[in-house]
């Protein structure tokens, strides 16, 4: 019985293997069932092998070299082109194809045959060797599948425990799977996880697989930000601010915001800065703001260096 995979992986051998192989690796590591080398099928019917794997995988990734296409364009015969092949069978069937560009590969070349001429149209990750952890995190967010592999929380430590069952939550949250994803946020609350307690008021505040229900939302959020998590902490304080799910409260807002600033939260800091500028829920004091604002911009919140530039221009008029 032949296994299910998640992602297939194209590439010619010479040029593309070691990157391939890289790539396969790390998405093993990962969870992903991947199909990657085809010398095990030589001894059956390859090409029905070869399209069958093609076609049970969601995610196509094409790893192109600067000469991946030579040999089509010279023409060789379609049947032993099994990189044309394998494109042509992926888009056909509408899979997601991901194209990875190596050092060379600028652009595709005119005269593709028309089954794989659409290939010019899909965007992938351009490799990166020297900050190649960068380009494999680009490289994941084009994948839709989420790994296969069940999480074994036996005999690792607590936390790492709630590490893992946050990242397989939001792989699920982000790919519109709520319902799933819940089920690993509330296995994390159960272990303690404030991040957890987050994740399942954003669920409920959003709305997903359920109408909003703003009052649980505050309330999941309550819980997260009393355990000192300042995400949830800037959550709540935008909750009273706008009175989602509690009573409006100008001056609970500030003191949330206010914590979460405390707790280096930048997003926080930028709100309490907001609040010192504005008078909202304490008295208005320019100099504070200018501080808490001048916190956030050093920290790459560009919202904040815009309104340190227009108090600046206000006060040169």
């Amino acid at each position: 019985m032949t296994n299910k995979f998640d992602i297939f992986i194209s590439y010619r051998r010479e040029g593309g293997f070691e990157v391939a192989k890289h790539i396969k690796d790390l998405l093993t590591r990962d969870g992903y069932s991947v199909s990657f080398d085809m010398d095990n099928l030589m001894n059956g019917d390859f090409n029905t092998e070869l399209l069958k794997r093609v076609d049970e995988c969601e995610d196509f990734i094409i790893i192109l070299d600067v000469n991946v296409f030579k040999s089509t364009l010279e023409g060789r015969e379609r049947q032993k082109d099994w990189l044309r092949m394998e494109l042509s069978e992926a888009l056909s069937k509408g899979k997601n194809i991901i194209p990875v560009m190596l050092d060379g590969f600028n652009e595709f070349p005119e005269g593709l045959p028309q089954d794989i001429a659409e290939i010019r149209y899909k965007n992938g990750p351009k490799y990166d060797k020297v900050y190649f952890d960068a380009f494999y995190e680009k490289l994941k967010h084009f994948i839709k599948e989420i790994p296969t592999d069940d999480i074994t929380i036996t005999d690792i430590p607590h936390n790492l425990k709630m590490l893992l069952l946050m990242e397989r939550g939001w792989l699920l949250y982000n790919a519109g799977r709520y319902g799933e994803a819940m089920s690993y946020f509330l296995d994390a609350a159960d272990k303690g996880s404030a991040n957890a307690f987050n994740a399942i008021a954003i669920y409920y505040y959003e709305g997903h697989g359920n109408e909003r229900n703003l009052q649980k939302a505050a309330q999941w959020f309550r819980i997260a930000a009393d355990m000192g998590y300042s995400p949830a902490q800037r959550n709540l304080g935008n909750c009273y601010l706008k009175g989602e799910g509690v009573i409006q409260d100008e001056k609970q807002a500030f003191l949330c915001y206010k914590s979460a600033a405390d707790n280096n939260n930048v997003k926080a800091m930028f709100m309490v800065g907001k609040c010192y500028a504005e008078g909202i829920g304490t008295h208005q004091n320019i100099k504070l703001a200018k501080h808490w604002f001048t916190l956030a911009a050093k920290s790459g919140f560009s919202e904040a260096s815009r309104k340190l530039e227009e108090m600046k221009q206000t006060n040169d008029q």
